[in-house]
């Protein structure tokens, strides 16, 4: 007959089987957020820049999508799809649960807009302060905090290199600007940062027809950038800051361009009157086509899937449980009965 030594033995076994099976699985999922927040240049915006501009950019509004600086959607429209979420624009004046988009084309990571450069009678358009204040603001105004279980997403530091001028001297100011958009968004209850680094500007069609120290730059730039990143998650209690590395991802594309479906990596399609954009990693002479935006939010995706982690579900915690009971049982009846 079976005892009730084996009945214990037997059900510790099983359940507890069971129970790390369940953990396995769910420690390989992505983090379930409920809210994305995005702070960054033309690169990240959906429509901020052309809505304020009145249509002026990008510009001619034809070849850009709805507002875009792409000839389709970008990454923040991808990656936003894949977490499930579906945030709204800043400049609709309609925030979302879901989140926001406050991403401006042309932001510096500083107080400066580059397009004010440009056009010089638009208004006072922000850099990437404003937009952090555009955030806190309303918060601190209504005495709440930040969404602590959503993702807050920066990336900048491009046009402080290229259209503002800052050279290798100053990548540690650049770097120092987007750390204060780091605490101040933490200060506020933010706990989750996706921070992209910056890819190698002088192999951009803009870049390469001038690139100085751009290399150089870069390379500052995101040697500084990882470094702050390990120490803000040093010092940020409970704070999670992944880093997204563009520049790896970028520089693979370049040397294997084949492998990722393009034939071409070195011009802007819209500038040589291409017919084949998904075959193009630029579409003008900075900005890549939607195909090169999915390649950088697929990139993007694998990185937030990495870098955090679900907490255990329900059946997780019921199936732990259920192993307690398990070794209980067991340790209960060591003696056999007939």
């Amino acid at each position: 007959m079976i005892n009730i030594y084996t009945t214990g033995r037997l059900l510790a076994t099983f359940v507890g089987t069971i129970a790390f099976t369940i953990t396995g699985i769910n420690s390989a999922q992505a983090a379930k957020f409920s809210s994305i927040n995005i702070f960054g240049d033309s690169l990240s915006d959906q429509g901020n820049m052309f809505n304020l501009s009145g249509g002026l950019v990008p510009a001619p509004p034809e070849y850009y999508y709805q507002g875009r600086f792409s000839n389709g959607e970008i990454w923040t429209d991808y990656l936003a799809k894949d977490l499930g979420l579906k945030p709204t624009l800043y400049t609709t004046g309609i925030p979302s649960s879901e989140g926001v988009n406050y991403a401006f084309g042309g932001a510096t990571s500083g107080d400066t807009n580059i397009i004010n450069k440009l056009i010089s009678d638009l208004p006072a358009l922000p850099g990437v302060q404003q937009e952090i204040g555009a955030f806190i603001q309303p918060l601190l105004q209504q005495n709440q905090s930040a969404d602590p279980n959503g993702l807050y997403m920066m990336g900048a530091g491009a046009n402080d290199y290229t259209y503002g001028g800052v050279d290798i001297t100053g990548t540690q100011g650049v770097v120092n600007n987007l750390s204060w958009a780091i605490n101040s968004l933490y200060s506020v209850g933010a706990r989750n940062f996706l921070i992209g680094n910056l890819p190698d500007l002088s192999k951009t069609p803009l870049g390469s027809s001038n690139p100085g120290n751009l290399k150089d730059t870069v390379q500052k730039h995101n040697t500084l950038l990882n470094q702050e990143i390990k120490d803000l998650n040093q010092s940020l209690f409970n704070s999670n800051i992944a880093l997204f590395d563009a520049n790896n991802l970028f520089n693979d594309v370049i040397k294997n361009y084949s492998d990722y479906g393009l034939t071409n990596v070195s011009a802007g399609c819209l500038l040589v009157g291409c017919t084949n954009p998904d075959e193009y990693l630029f579409w003008d002479d900075f900005h890549p086509t939607t195909k090169g935006h999915k390649l950088i939010a697929d990139a993007a995706y694998a990185t937030v899937k990495k870098e955090f982690k679900s907490t255990p579900e329900p059946s997780t915690i019921f199936a732990l449980t259920g192993l307690g009971l398990g070794l209980l049982l067991l340790k209960r009846n060591k003696i056999p009965t007939s």
